[in-house]
């Protein structure tokens, strides 16, 4: 008991004494070891709902998640749709048309690029670049929304990809996605 006693009376010293000291000193910081190192980061070929796409090393595999394709990793997701038929034209699809339909999910949105059309895997796309609050996590996060248009025995179809990561995170996929979207290609 005594010595719980003493062992709990330094412990109280030495954090009165840490909290009345101070330093001149620069704070020094310990690398975080929890996440790895840029360089240790590559980029691995997956397939999420027949499209395959280069993913930063550091996130999980997708899995299913009510029809969508979700690989996760440090501040950061993909989000790949299934492909559905598609009652829109890509040229019909203006930067307002895509404010509106991301206005349920995210408020104070910038628009960083609005690309259409675009060319990605060899089939009509755009894209989409915008920074925003979410309205689930309240976090201010970047998206990039890419828009697949293309022909499956004559039916027009569509198919979404949405790379999302928390906005000045750092994370891979930031990194990275210049690199990632030039990888899309239709399975």
């Amino acid at each position: 008991m005594k010595k719980l006693l003493i062992l709990m009376m330094a412990l109280a010293m030495t954090l009165s004494l840490a909290a009345c000291g101070g330093s001149d000193s620069a704070p020094t910081s310990t690398p975080d070891t929890s996440a790895p190192a840029a360089s240790d980061i590559t980029l691995v070929n997956k397939v999420a709902n027949y499209t395959a796409l280069l993913v930063p090393s550091d996130f999980g595999e997708f899995s299913d998640k009510d029809g969508y394709a979700v690989a996760e990793g440090p501040d950061a997701s993909i989000v790949v749709t299934p492909t559905f038929p598609s009652d829109t034209w890509i040229e019909d699809v203006t930067e307002d048309y895509m404010l509106e339909s991301l206005g349920d999910t995210y408020s104070n949105i910038k628009v960083l690029a609005f690309d259409n059309p675009a060319n990605i895997g060899g089939v009509d796309s755009l894209s989409f670049l915008c920074t925003g609050d979410s309205n689930n996590s309240g976090k201010n996060v970047t998206t990039c929304q890419i828009i697949l248009y293309f022909a499956i025995d004559g039916q027009n179809c569509e198919q979404h990809i949405a790379f999302t990561y928390t906005t000045g995170a750092n994370s891979s996929l930031e990194a990275n996605l210049a690199d990632i979207l030039p990888s899309i290609t239709l399975e």
